[in-house]
């Protein structure tokens, strides 16, 4: 997502992060730190039984953290992730999605400070090109450093 400073990037850029495939594993690990067992994820016969998702699906907050972490940041320049505007989740991540994020920049906004906020969409796909998540949001990026 940010490969440059913040004088350098323009509304309408976009970018393509590499992809991962998410595992059993993955869901029982993010259970274990964080406590939610809820049984659409980690019950197979329960999430069989469910209506509308017939099989077990990746934690919300397991998406939008794989995400970010999908997208490379460049450290001198990306300061902080400053906020999420929208998050929606518009259909489940099952195990076995290989998922990837596509950016595009909506906004550049100066600070007085000299740093600026930058507003991406924020687009997680799996493998069939199906969005999984959409969010707009934001991070903290620094201006080139003068000399």
């Amino acid at each position: 997502m940010i490969t440059t400073y913040l004088d350098d990037i323009r509304v309408g850029d976009t970018s393509v992060s590499r992809s991962r495939t998410i595992t059993e594993t993955d869901l029982v690990q993010f259970a274990m730190i964080t406590g939610d067992w809820h049984p659409i994820h980690t019950d197979k016969e329960y999430a069989a039984a469910d209506p509308r998702f017939g099989q077990r699906i990746a934690h919300g907050a397991l998406v939008i953290s794989f995400g970010l972490g999908l997208v490379e940041f460049w450290p001198p320049a990306m300061k902080a992730f400053y906020g999420l505007d929208t998050l929606r989740f518009v259909a489940p991540t099952v195990i076995g999605d290989t998922v990837r994020v596509e950016t595009e920049v909506l906004d550049v906004a100066a600070r007085p400070d000299g740093d600026g906020v930058v507003t991406y969409r924020f687009v997680v796909l799996n493998h069939r090109d199906e969005p999984r998540l959409v969010a707009d949001l934001k991070a903290l990026v620094a201006r080139k450093p003068e000399g």
